[in-house]
Formats: C-alpha cells, sequence, structure tokens
C-alpha cells in the first residue's frame, strides 16, 4: 500500500526523538524555521494536525492521536517539501 507521500532524500534537515515515542517527542530543525506549516497525516492520507511554526526545536504530544505510523510533512517558506515518518506506541 503507498500513502501518495514522497519520501525526503535528507533525512538530516530533521532530526525527531524519540522516535517512536508514547506521549511526547521533539523534533529539531538543523535550520532556523519561519513560517513553516507542519502536517501530521495518518496512514490512511488523513490530515490530522495542520500547525503554523517558527524557531529551531518543536516539543509534540501526541493527545489524543492512537498508536500507530504518521507521517510528517514539512513546507517552508519557500514551499520546499520534507517528508518524514514517526510511530506512536
Amino acid at each position: 500500500m503507498t500513502s501518495g507521500i514522497a519520501e525526503q532524500t535528507d533525512n538530516s534537515m530533521i532530526v525527531i526523538a524519540p522516535n517512536p515515542f508514547t506521549s511526547k517527542t521533539t523534533i529539531t530543525f538543523r535550520v532556523e524555521q519561519k513560517n513553516t506549516t507542519i502536517k501530521i497525516i495518518d496512514i490512511l492520507g488523513k490530515e490530522i494536525i495542520n500547525l503554523n511554526f517558527s524557531g529551531k526545536q518543536l516539543h509534540f504530544e501526541k493527545g489524543e492521536m492512537l498508536a500507530g505510523l504518521y507521517f510528517i510533512q514539512v513546507i517552508d517558506q519557500n514551499n520546499n517539501i520534507t517528508n518524514t515518518r514517526i510511530a506512536i506506541q
């Protein structure tokens, strides 16, 4: 089954730790982000979270999200798109 989301080729832009996680994780960007859109998408392609972010580090809590695999899509101010995965245990 494909998700329709292309894999990023440069994983060094984003570090997610811990991953997988149970309640919260930290997303750290190599470069300061300005007016960046971060989307969390489930394996069925449903957008779960859509937020605007500026900074270098985002502390993320799972909230009501269930255990499973999710995709993070980062769209920077120049419309460059980076995709990666997170797993919630």
